[in-house]
């Protein structure tokens, strides 16, 4: 068992000795590490990190199937700027509604899905994924997602789904929902 209270040099090496063992939480963790760096005994390695993300995404570990999604949208150390390949992690790491990272990955695959990055836009695929991230628990999902009601982007205009979702996003603590609920009512 890892100790959280090991030094981070020694914590990564107990990491990247499970992970030589094959376990996913134990890669993702190291690469969180390495792509964090800044630790103490830790230098920070993007390569690194990305081939730990990458073994753990292979195997169907959400969390690193988000990180590798993310080094792909921002262009992170070497790994080039590609939403395509991004859309493609997302799709896999939001498949589960199991988790908070599988949320947040719902959510950052609809917004790509409503911008157009990484293929064409689809506010009918941004809609579903924002659905199934405000029915997790995102507050970010289910304020966009009473926006999209709102202002009928992709669907017809719907004040009722529009308040239900505000409400929501205000009581998952997203504040500005409330000037649209006051619009609103």
């Amino acid at each position: 068992m890892i100790l959280d209270e090991e030094a981070p040099a020694q914590r990564l090496r107990s990491l990247l000795a499970a992970a030589d063992g094959g376990d996913v939480r134990a890669m993702t963790e190291a690469g969180l590490m390495l792509a964090k760096g800044g630790l103490e005994g830790v230098e920070r390695d993007f390569a690194a990190a990305y081939g730990l993300y990458r073994q753990a995404a292979e195997k169907g570990f959400s969390m690193a199937q988000y990180n590798l999604a993310c080094m792909y949208m921002n262009g992170t150390g070497d790994v080039p700027r590609d939403y395509r390949e991004a859309r493609r992690w997302l799709e896999k790491a939001g498949a589960e509604d199991n988790a908070d990272q599988d949320r947040d990955a719902q959510f950052t695959l609809a917004t790509l899905f409503e911008r157009g990055l990484g293929g064409d836009l689809d506010l009918t695929a941004a809609r579903k994924w924002y659905e199934r991230a405000a029915a997790n628990g995102s507050g970010r999902a289910q304020y966009d997602l009473a926006c999209i009601y709102m202002h009928g982007k992709g669907v017809a205009v719907d004040k009722g789904l529009a308040v239900y979702w505000f409400e929501k996003a205000l009581e998952s603590g997203v504040s500005r929902a409330a000037v649209h609920l006051q619009e609103l009512t």
